[in-house]
């Protein structure tokens, strides 16, 4: 898969969820848990965006029938990795910080929508 557009747009949702860490250092005075949260929370959405690329652009130039199953397939892994990823956070860290997560994922999944946008 070497997609420039899908590339483009996973850079930039690390670009972005290494902002937000840095944003959560200076914001929660270098406390380690809620830096170490907001990484957590922008691997929950980059990971599985990567996974996502990986199965829904393996093949090219197949009927479209086929690109579409390839898509719904994965998104499903997808949603899966990022429920289970979500999961793991919550049973495994116990010092984790809630909002910390949810804004590294946030900033994370706004790289979408800043792809849309940025050209």
């Amino acid at each position: 898969m070497n997609n420039p557009e899908v590339m483009r747009v996973l850079r930039l949702q690390l670009k972005l969820t290494l902002a937000a860490v840095a944003l959560s250092a200076i914001l929660g005075g270098g406390r380690l848990n809620i830096m170490v949260s907001t990484l957590l929370g922008g691997l929950s959405a980059l990971i599985p965006a990567w996974v996502y690329s990986r199965i829904a652009y393996a093949k090219r130039h197949v009927p479209p029938s086929v690109l579409m199953r390839a898509h719904f397939r994965g998104e499903a892994v997808k949603f899966m990795l990022t429920v289970a990823m979500f999961g793991c956070v919550l049973l495994y860290y116990r010092n984790f910080s809630v909002a910390g997560l949810f804004c590294g994922y946030f900033a994370a999944i706004s790289g979408y929508w800043f792809g849309l946008l940025i050209k």
